[in-house]
């Protein structure tokens, strides 16, 4: 029998590949386990091979590398499958898609969580970009990525009192009278702390910087840009100018110096602004004092407004929240911000002494009452009354795009990173501005060339911008006018359902790179456009949905009208 075998015609090789992939053989168990090992082998060792092949030889670079793809591929081929199949297979009922949705956004958005603050580092920045867009993230991460304002877990105390030690070559003791060990908030590359400066006992705010984030900065954009490539190719431009931006943020000494140059620059032109200077001889590479702000975050303190104004519609804050968002998808959000009535600030000013006036007359009567008829009478002293900070978002959101515009088209040195944790509401009624990290300069023939892209897109020909943006360096594949005049208008205009066409703004940037593959954006100005996409996803959060070209028109103005007998010349340079 063991000859016959052996001198017997082999069969042909896809006979043997049909019998070993039928049904009947897959189901039988034995075939079924060696099937299964085998696949799950052969996968195993592929993604190990593009792992070291990706990381280079160091562990720590591998091991980071398979982290990320083993937990990030299972979930985007998950999301992709179902939008696939609700091509294909379409609900009955558009709230039938959206459960479906929702039931998956549940399950992966701890697990998505847990991924960045294992990664740290960039990972937290793209979530805190995330977390300020309601219109394009689900709700479910959009809650979960808020915490990476402010909310990530910070290194011990014994670690920040070794770095300041080390930075400053003295002990602690010898700096400060006073030091919180507890650190009052970490984010990307770094965490800080509460302090008092021995001596003057000036209350300080210490920023330490995480030396770990540099060393893995390379690493982590090739593998976040593998990844873009994989799942979003058309957002490769826009990621090759935000790792140039990111790459500014590792020295400290850098960051005091812009601290002290925009402050100079802004808060003389602009009272209500308050940015903290650094204290003189107390910066390095890895250790920043600077003043610190009293007050708390703007979107906490507009928190609190919103539900006084739920309340008064018999709405919880979710309720409300979910009807503005509702609008703004619609775009009647918009259309009512158009319209809507806004009192002017001297009004809001004016409303604001009087009421403040009148809390200062009672608690002088308060004071009286507690020092005159309490110990007589022996009544129950009398609370004082809290002066009030009146909020006018409309106000705010005008002050900071007007100071943001300042910044970059009139300065040319500007801060890239206003996300809503970065504002503060000081107990004064001023806007305190934070972490200067992310500064970027313009030169002149730079800011020249922005300005006559935000007059055209508040007041040219569609012809004229597009004309423009070419010029400024704007490229696709086959040049498709109404691609390149979307990508002006999504980087400095609006991203409004009106904009998008009905689409959310992330899915209809992606349709247009389908349309015509993106292959350059603009060099420079992507640190501008995060500018304007940051302060317009503030506004839609508190339901101010706005134009970044008509807010900067009148600085854009104030520019080519001081240089308007050479701005010519410098828009014929290369940028």
């Amino acid at each position: 029998m063991l000859l016959r075998r052996v001198l017997a015609v082999p069969k042909p090789l896809n006979f043997r590949l049909r019998r070993s992939l039928s049904v009947s053989s897959i189901i039988q168990p034995i075939r079924l386990i060696k099937y299964t090992f085998g696949t799950t082998i052969f996968t195993g060792l592929g993604f190990i091979s593009y792992a070291v092949y990706e990381s280079g030889p160091e562990w720590e670079k591998f091991r980071r590398t398979s982290y990320f793809w083993s937990h990030m591929i299972p979930v985007y081929l998950h999301y992709r499958y179902q939008q696939m199949y609700f091509q294909f297979f379409p609900t009955k009922t558009p709230a039938e898609e959206q459960q479906a949705w929702l039931s998956l956004h549940n399950k992966y958005c701890d697990y998505v969580m847990n991924v960045v603050l294992h990664q740290r580092g960039v990972y937290i920045k793209l979530g805190q970009i995330a977390s300020t867009r309601p219109d394009i993230i689900p709700k479910t991460y959009l809650k979960k990525f808020a915490q990476l304002q402010d909310g990530v877990p910070a290194q011990p105390g014994e670690y920040a009192r070794q770095m300041i030690e080390q930075a400053f070559g003295k002990p602690l003791e010898e700096i400060f009278s006073e030091f919180n060990p507890v650190a009052v908030g970490a984010a990307t590359i770094g965490q800080a702390h509460e302090a008092r400066l021995k001596g003057s006992n000036q209350s300080v705010v210490v920023k330490i910087q995480y030396p770990e984030v540099r060393r893995l900065f390379g690493l982590d954009f090739s593998t976040l840009k593998r990844f873009i490539k994989l799942a979003q190719p058309e957002h490769l431009p826009l990621f090759d100018e935000f790792e140039k931006g990111f790459q500014i943020e590792f020295d400290f000494r850098r960051e005091a110096r812009a601290l002290d140059v925009i402050g100079r620059n802004i808060m003389p032109l602009y009272p209500n602004i308050v940015i903290p200077r650094p204290i003189p001889g107390m910066a390095t590479e890895f250790v920043l004092v600077m003043e610190k702000l009293e007050g708390t975050k703007l979107v906490d303190a507009l928190k609190v407004e919103q539900a006084k104004m739920a309340a008064a519609q018999g709405k919880t804050l979710e309720e409300f929240e979910q009807e503005m968002m509702a609008k703004y998808v619609s775009g009647e959000l918009y259309r009512e911000a158009k319209k809507k009535y806004t009192p002017s600030a001297l009004i809001v000013n004016t409303y604001a002494s009087l009421v403040r006036t009148i809390n200062q007359i009672k608690n002088v009567c308060i004071f009286l009452y507690n020092h005159s008829i309490v110990p007589i009478m022996q009544r129950v002293p009398m609370d004082y009354i809290e002066q009030r900070v009146f909020i006018n978002p409309h106000e705010i959101i005008d002050l900071l795009n007007d100071v943001h515009a300042h910044e970059i088209l009139i300065d040319g040195i500007f801060n890239g990173d206003p996300h809503p944790g970065n504002i503060f509401l000081l107990k004064n009624g001023k806007i305190g501005l934070i972490d200067f990290g992310q500064v970027s300069e313009l030169s002149l023939s730079q800011r020249l060339k922005l300005a006559k892209l935000i007059v055209l897109l508040a007041e040219g020909t569609k012809d004229e911008l597009i004309q423009h943006y070419i010029a400024m360096g704007a490229r696709t594949r086959n040049m498709n006018p109404y691609v390149i005049e979307k990508l002006a208008r999504l980087g400095f205009d609006r991203d409004d359902p009106e904009i998008c066409e009905g689409k959310n703004a992330q899915l209809f940037f992606e349709s247009l790179g389908k349309l015509d593959e993106i292959i350059q954006l603009p060099e420079g100005y992507l640190m501008a456009a995060r500018v304007g996409l940051l302060l317009r996803g503030l506004g839609t959060w508190i339901q101010l949905p706005h134009s970044t070209a008509q807010k900067w028109l009148p600085t854009a103005k104030q520019l080519l009208e001081k240089y308007k007998d050479v701005n010519e010349s410098l828009l014929r340079e290369s940028v």
